[in-house]
Formats: structure tokens, sequence, C-alpha cells
């Protein structure tokens, strides 16, 4: 009785698949019974990435360099965005953390994404002051010349905060 119980959804599958071609008995039906299933498995994990993308935002937020491997591992979309255009990378470049920016970056995520107020991750990391941050950035081909909407730059966000590493680091890249 136990094992009964124990149906999983791939054993739901094959159990709907055997009883279709008993009850149709057509070897048509047989060969069309695959490309039927397949879309459901898809859909199932179309659906769970949406879900996987909110946490990779959240972990990058909350600095969960483990978490950040962990879904990252899982095909979900590095450049994933809320609805105020942040992403992985603009959390992790905002918050400061060299190592998931450095993992973000290995894994395609885009050096030169834009919240909605134009905000790179080098703007951010350069205002801050994140000297290996930037040096990052620029190595993965972050545009130094790239504007907010006020039509600052990088180097005007270290310069206003009085960053001064990280200025001699950008006047020395633009050289």
């Amino acid at each position: 009785m136990s094992s009964f119980l124990r149906i999983s959804n791939q054993n739901i599958n094959q159990l709907c698949a055997f009883s279709l071609v008993l009850c149709f008995g057509s070897y048509a039906y047989a060969n069309e019974l695959p490309k039927i299933l397949k879309p459901i498995n898809q859909i199932k994990q179309e659906e769970a990435k949406p879900n996987l993308n909110a946490q990779l935002l959240t972990a990058a937020q909350n600095r969960s360099i483990t978490e950040v491997r962990s879904l990252l591992s899982q095909a979900t979309d590095v450049n994933v965005r809320d609805e105020y255009g942040w992403t992985p990378l603009l959390w992790a470049a905002m918050n400061g953390d060299t190592d998931i920016v450095r993992i973000l970056l290995v894994s395609g995520a885009n050096p030169n994404t834009r919240n909605k107020y134009g905000w790179t991750p080098l703007m951010w990391a350069a205002g801050q002051g994140y000297g290996q941050i930037v040096r990052s950035l620029i190595a993965s081909g972050a545009r130094l010349n790239a504007q907010d909407r006020n039509g600052w730059t990088a180097l005007m966000w270290a310069w206003d905060s009085k960053q001064n590493e990280t200025v001699a680091i950008l006047q020395k890249a633009t050289r």
C-alpha cells in the first residue's frame, strides 16, 4: 500500500501514457504522446525560472554568495531586472561585494546594465570608492563615459564623493 502512495509526477505521466496507448491501441497515438508530454515538463521548468530569478536578485541584494552561486548553477537569468531596473550586478556593486561582482561578471552579467535612473554598476562602485570592483568592471568592458540621466559619469561620481583612489583608477583607464 505504501508503495502505491509514492507515485511521482514522472510515474503519473508514464501511467497516463500507457493508459492512452491501451485505450486507443494505435501506433500513431503512441508516437504522438512524447510530443504532448514534453511541453508539459517544459512549462513546469519555465514556471520555476521567474522564482529563481527573483531569488537571485534577493541573494545579490542580501550579499549571499553561497546562494548566488547556487542559483547561477540552476540556469537563472544573470541579467534579471526588478521593477526599477536593478540587476544582481547593480546590487552587488552598490553593496561593495567584490566576490559577487566577479562571479556575476564571469557568469555573463552585463557590466553596462542600467537601472531606471541610468546608473551603472561602475557609477555605484566609483561613487562608493570600491576600487577592486571598479577594476573588475573596467576589465569586463564597462563603459567609462556612460552617463546617468543627469549627465554624470563614474568619474564625476567618484570625484564628487572624494574617492581619490577611484578617481585615479578611472583617469588611468581613460588614457
